[in-house]
């Protein structure tokens, strides 16, 4: 035990008076008599005090020397030091993957971070970041424990893999140099090693709480030649007993049968059942009765493709590029009779645009560009970061011949080369559109291995939620949302949330909740039109639960300062001194309560 202020025990003299007011009370010998009318007519008081007296070790000296020795040990502040997580900067990072709502994990990671904040002051400051599919910082340098409390009781589990790697990087760049930084990953660690292991700067909590699971795995559907749609159902056992399932099958909401499973330990069961249902319809598959370690891998919803193809018309030079770009993307066919459902203006003059359109250097700008001027020998040197149309598109190595220089100051620019827009989208009339200021075989675009890629997503884009099979990606994966100006948007979440977003947003990346998404627009006279519906799946690695220990290096980002708390004794002492007062109280003022009670008892035996 080490104590704040030490010099208050100088106070421990004030026992040296006390003992000599003991030493000077009068001792008188205490006699009862029947009666005190014989001293009523005495003129002189009769006393036998003795000034001074032996010291005598009274229960009532005793008690308060030990306030006096409590309340001196108060004012010494008593205090012992303890070791902590918390440093003078620490970041949680907390996983939100699928596999952490796996036995109340990130309950357990999120008690644990709650436990460490209540020490949050100007030299102990956190930072909050969610390792989810799209690592999000929080909270930063807080110290308000409310604050950072709000946060950390915010974070849910997702349907996707956790990005700890990303997280790792947003919690390092929080770093900065007037103070240490650490890191604390509260995870259950995966099932693959990081690039950065070990962790330096780190320490990591894991959560390795498990449970009996099953989970649908796969659950896909087809047309059959009978008509109606075929479904294809995967429940996996992770527990060490086979055990029965039944699964619901609904459409739209309403129940279309049940499908019923023996399934071994440790092991799948695979079973196709036939579906009344058509294109757009939703259908879902929900494991009934089960409750088990993990819920969210219980649940698949689908939409039923296979609706009509989007057709296409190429308007103008008519690349075979462009053809055999149509051609290739699923969803979408050459328009050979008929109207056109996309209309592709390979240069030329600009037609009127009353429906989605891809303009491909035309002699006229569209509404809101102005062409200013030709540029020549240009190469790309900007892509939209984040922007899912480019996602995994590499067009560094694209030169261009001659450009339009543009300005659009509506329009959202997606690849420039320094800067000249090269690609944009745009919206004319309510309809999108997709401009490339370049002709195409004046580049070396159409050689690159991301054209077909680009292309078709340009066309997707274009086509929006009716081209071709609806997205199914991996829960957390963004959603493309957008046309860049007017209408404002707005997803309607599995859950039935409606979320609005701001006008020119590219893409919803809050994607973490597997489910069903359908995004809408919202005109300015307050009609809505039919956006993209797109599908997020729970991540089936995820079920397994795998926990592993992530290796981690001591140190701090900074220079370590030691992470020790003080802890005071100061409220176990107060207590101390106010439980001796009352006994000294009880004692001093003769046993009151003792007292009567014997008075009583007394009086009784009379």
């Amino acid at each position: 035990m080490s104590f704040l202020i030490p010099a208050a025990f100088g106070l421990a003299a004030l026992a040296g008076p006390l003992i000599v007011l003991y030493m000077l009370r009068s001792r008188r010998q205490r006699v009862e008599v029947p009666s005190t009318l014989l001293w009523e007519q005495l003129d002189l008081p009769v006393s036998s005090a003795v000034p001074w007296q032996k010291l005598r070790l009274t229960p009532l000296l005793i008690l308060q020397l030990l306030v006096l020795a409590a309340f001196v040990l108060t004012l010494a502040r008593p205090f012992y030091t303890q070791q902590t997580l918390l440093g003078p900067h620490t970041v949680f990072v907390v996983d939100t993957s699928g596999s952490m709502a796996m036995g109340g994990r990130l309950e357990r990671a999120k008690a644990q971070a709650l436990d460490l904040i209540g020490d949050l002051s100007e030299a102990n400051q956190v930072s909050v970041v969610e390792a989810g599919p799209q690592p999000e910082v929080l909270v930063a340098f807080a110290r308000d424990p409310e604050l950072v409390s709000d946060a950390l009781n915010g974070l849910v589990a997702t349907g996707g893999r956790a990005d700890l790697s990303g997280a790792i990087r947003l919690a390092r760049g929080l770093a900065t140099p007037d103070r240490p930084t650490s890191v604390l990953i509260f995870s259950d660690g995966g099932d693959a090693p990081l690039p950065e292991e070990p962790v330096a700067g780190a320490d990591f909590v894991r959560l390795d709480d498990i449970g009996p699971n099953l989970a649908v795995t796969v659950w896909s559907l087809d047309p059959s030649t009978e008509g109606t749609t075929r479904g294809f159902l995967q429940v996996s056992n992770f527990s060490a007993e086979a055990v029965s399932a039944r699964a619901e099958v609904t459409v739209n909401g309403l129940t279309a049968g049940f499908v019923d499973l023996e399934i071994a330990a440790l092991a799948d069961a695979r079973q196709t059942t036939p579906i009344d249902a058509g294109p757009g319809d939703i259908v879902t598959v929900n494991l009934v009765d089960n409750a088990d370690a993990l819920s969210l891998d219980d649940r698949a919803s689908l939409v039923v493709g296979g609706g009509p193809d989007r057709a296409v018309s190429i308007i103008g030079s008519g690349s075979p590029f462009l053809g055999a770009l149509v051609d290739a993307v699923p969803g979408f066919s050459s328009a050979d009779e008929g109207p056109a459902d996309v209309l592709i203006i390979d240069g030329g003059a600009l037609p009127e645009i009353d429906r989605p359109t891809w303009l491909i250097a035309p002699t006229a700008a569209p509404e809101g560009v102005t062409i200013t001027e030709l540029v020549r020998n240009t190469a790309v040197t900007y892509q939209r970061p984040g922007e899912p149309i480019l996602d995994s598109v590499d067009l560094s190595e694209v030169a261009v011949a001659q450009a339009q220089v543009v300005t659009a100051p509506r329009w959202l620019t997606l690849v420039r080369a320094g800067d000249v827009p090269l690609i944009l989208l745009g919206e004319v009339n309510g309809q999108r559109v997709a401009y490339f200021t370049f002709d195409l075989t004046h580049s070396n675009l159409v050689v690159q291995v991301g054209f077909p890629i680009l292309g078709a997503r340009i066309l997707e884009w274009l086509g929006g939620g009716s081209a071709g099979e609806v997205s199914s990606e991996p829960a957390g994966t963004p959603i493309a949302v957008a046309a860049p100006t007017a209408p404002v948007a707005q997803v309607t979440l599995p859950d039935g949330t409606v979320r609005d977003l701001t006008s020119g947003t590219a893409a919803f990346v809050d994607t973490g909740q597997p489910g069903v998404y359908r995004v809408d627009y919202r005109a300015e006279d307050g009609t809505l039109i039919e956006g993209p519906v797109a599908v997020r799946t729970f991540v089936a690695d995820e079920s397994e639960g795998a926990v592993r220990q992530i290796a981690t290096g001591g140190g701090a980002i900074a220079e370590e300062e030691p992470s020790t708390l003080i802890r005071e004794w100061a409220p176990w002492v107060i207590g101390l001194v106010l439980l001796l007062m009352a006994v000294e109280w009880w004692v001093g003022h003769q046993r009151p309560g003792w007292s009567r009670r014997r008075s009583r008892e007394g009086t009784l035996a009379t």
